[in-house]
């Protein structure tokens, strides 16, 4: 085990690398080549004249060459801003006030602090709003998925078949506005916006303000994932040992949810992993629609500022956390299923 979790970090570490090079590579030579926006001119302010703009080229070290400007990022990210570099960008100011300023993701153009700051401080929204969804979606889905393959044909297979063509329909804004519309702003059951923090004592506010929106997020993964429940529990229920152990005396819960659920559960948890990009993807439009204060809010505002740090430290915090994130999943599918550590 402590082989294959090596070997999933090192390879993890190579992923980070590379989207690294990417970001780097789209978000300053790319940019600057097709769209003539140089960097320097952004964090310069409006106007600037040539004399400001180099002098703020040195200041950034975006006058050096580009090999030397992506070795500086990757050892900002690995170590964080180094002593050379605060003395270059806030001399006379002591390192906690400096990395108020800079950070791993570098410095705001918009709003002259750190990418990590604002990240940091707009995480815990898009964090909350994505473990709510999967939660409900896992409750709505397997459930139904199961009892769907239990029962083909019958009015609840029917049903849920229905709800995953709707459920695969419909964009997530277009069920985000009605909600609003029906169930905040008509019959006033949920709040049409806000974000409550999180507090042990009292979690209902929380789970109150994010119960509406991370529900329109879970509708279209719940629609997904009650059809691969579905069909990998016909497959399972099919098998020799299901019909083994129910030949043995077994009751039927417990040959669905010992032996058939969870040799089913393993694509499931895989499929989860992959999707973990697509769910940060709509936790950005449901962010806006809700009027949510998260990294998609954050990333919205950036890219219509023209912030590139701030755009580009959320894509490659947002990498991070996928990579992390399926590793993790990797290892619930080894545990799930030994003979994946051999391969």
């Amino acid at each position: 085990m402590i082989r294959f979790l090596i070997r999933r970090i090192l390879g993890g570490a190579f992923v980070v690398l590379v989207v690294t090079l990417a970001v780097f590579v789209l978000f300053g030579p790319v940019l600057t080549w097709k769209s003539n926006i140089s960097p320097a001119r952004l964090y310069a302010g409006k106007n600037p004249s040539p004399q400001q703009i180099e002098s703020v080229k040195a200041l950034l070290g975006l006058d050096q060459p580009y090999y030397v400007q992506y070795a500086y990022t990757l050892r900002r990210l690995v170590v964080g801003p180094t002593q050379e570099e605060r003395d270059r960008v806030c001399p006379g100011s002591t390192a906690a006030e400096c990395d108020q300023l800079l950070g791993r993701f570098g410095s705001s153009f918009a709003k002259q602090r750190s990418v990590d700051s604002l990240i940091w401080s707009r995480f815990p929204v898009t964090l909350s709003l994505a473990i709510v969804a999967a939660l409900i979606w896992m409750l709505i889905s397997i459930p139904i998925g199961v009892l769907s393959a239990i029962r083909p044909r019958s009015l609840l297979d029917r049903s849920s078949t229905v709800f995953v063509l709707i459920g695969q329909s419909l964009p997530v804004y277009y069920i985000g506005l009605l909600a609003i519309y029906f169930l905040a702003y008509k019959f006033e059951i949920f709040p049409l916006s806000g974000y409550e923090n999180f507090s042990l004592s009292n979690p209902w506010p929380w789970l109150y303000h994010l119960l509406l929106p991370s529900t329109v997020l879970a509708l279209q993964f719940a629609a997904i994932y009650v059809r691969i429940t579905r069909s990998q529990m016909l497959d399972t229920l099919n098998e020799d040992y299901v019909r083994t152990a129910r030949a043995k005396g077994a009751s039927e819960s417990r040959v669905v949810v010992r032996h058939a659920l969870r040799n089913a559960s393993l694509p499931i948890v895989t499929m989860f992993g992959l999707d973990l990009g697509l769910l940060l993807g709509g936790a950005i439009l449901i962010e806006v629609t809700f009027g949510l204060q998260g990294l998609g809010a954050l990333a919205v505002e950036a890219a219509k500022r023209l912030d590139v740090p701030t755009t580009a430290g959320i894509v490659l915090f947002s990498a991070i956390l996928i990579v992390v994130a399926n590793i993790v999943v990797d290892v619930v599918c080894a545990t799930l299923d030994p003979r994946i550590r051999l391969e």
